[in-house]
């Protein structure tokens, strides 16, 4: 059992883990997605579609339990080949502590220590969050371009309702170009990261933050410049340089209300959860930009993309 090579860091809930990073293969290549779902069918095609179009070339997801679509349409849809499942349903704590051990988290340290060795770098995403390229090059090539750091952290780019009650035809990507406007201040609800790591490198795994051999508790933005993980949200490390990562968080009100009817992953009631999503929402629409980097990575690798992504659009 993995559990056996990881260790829960001091806290009263699990949110860390410490690994042991796994060997290289020879021949590991190519970025991966990780990424744990539930009831995500309206949305896995589109977000499937547009990472294989940004140049992802494996998926492993964690199956948590969804009573929708969703295991079908991993199991049969036309990224079959690429993706791995694994039922995920971890309700575990530390039987000397009584420390919960989040499901992320664990999830994470699994694909770490079982798949990483697999992989030249994983990212760590959810499926209303999209890794969009900034310029011609996929999202290895610019990962390649940013330097040989081990641990890069991408802030969200915070993306509102767009005007929509119900959730409207055509996709996330196409509907949704209103975000909140950065930077955010250092105290923000908004100003949080999610990772993409050699998994080979990773000694520590979190949702929001790892720690490497080679870096330690140290993380690159975009543009390569390196901080410790505790000084992120410095405005001077900021950056969405060659690589934004576009977090759909609102959608429709509609589709608003059935994620927090959903719940969390994670350690939240029910209650807390909504009120904390709430209170987001509230301040991405506070104030709101235009950003297309989405929609022109679209144009930019082919009108046949763009639609082939609309068309596999699941209500």
């Amino acid at each position: 059992m993995f559990l056996s090579h990881v260790v829960a860091l001091r806290s009263s809930k699990a949110r860390r883990l410490a690994v042991e990073p796994p060997p290289p293969a020879p021949d590991r290549a190519g970025l991966a997605i990780v990424a744990i779902v539930r009831d995500v069918a309206p949305y896995l095609a589109e977000w499937l579609d547009f990472h294989v179009a940004a140049g992802v070339e494996r998926f492993f997801i964690y199956e948590n339990g969804s009573t929708d679509a969703t295991p079908a349409m991993l199991a049969s849809g036309s990224h079959a080949g690429r993706i791995t499942v694994i039922p995920w349903k971890l309700g575990a704590r530390d039987a000397g502590t009584g420390r919960v051990f989040s499901q992320q988290v664990t999830a994470y340290a699994h694909a770490i220590t079982t798949f990483g060795r697999l992989v030249e770098r994983m990212a760590f995403i959810d499926i209303d969050e999209f890794l969009v390229p900034r310029g011609d090059r996929t999202l290895m090539e610019e990962l390649h371009a940013i330097g040989p750091v081990a641990n890069i952290s991408l802030p969200w780019m915070m993306f509102g309702h767009g005007g929509h009650a119900v959730q409207p035809e055509g996709g996330v990507v196409a509907n949704y170009t209103r975000r909140a406007a950065t930077p955010y201040g250092r105290g923000s609800s908004l100003l949080r990261f999610k990772c993409i790591v050699d998994p080979c490198d990773v000694t520590g795994v979190g949702v929001h933050a790892f720690a490497t051999r080679s870096m330690g508790e140290r993380s690159a933005n975009t543009r390569g410049e390196v901080a410790l993980n505790r000084d992120r949200k410095r405005p001077d490390f900021f950056s969405d340089a060659r690589i934004q990562l576009n977090h759909y968080y609102c959608l429709s009100e509609e589709e608003l209300h059935r994620k927090c009817s959903r719940g969390p992953v994670n350690f939240a009631s029910d209650a807390s959860y909504g009120r904390r999503v709430r209170r987001k929402v509230a301040e991405i629409e506070r104030a709101t930009v235009e950003d297309r980097a989405a929609p022109d990575f679209l144009a930019r690798v082919g009108r046949s993309a763009a639609a082939g992504l609309e068309a596999r659009h699941v209500r």
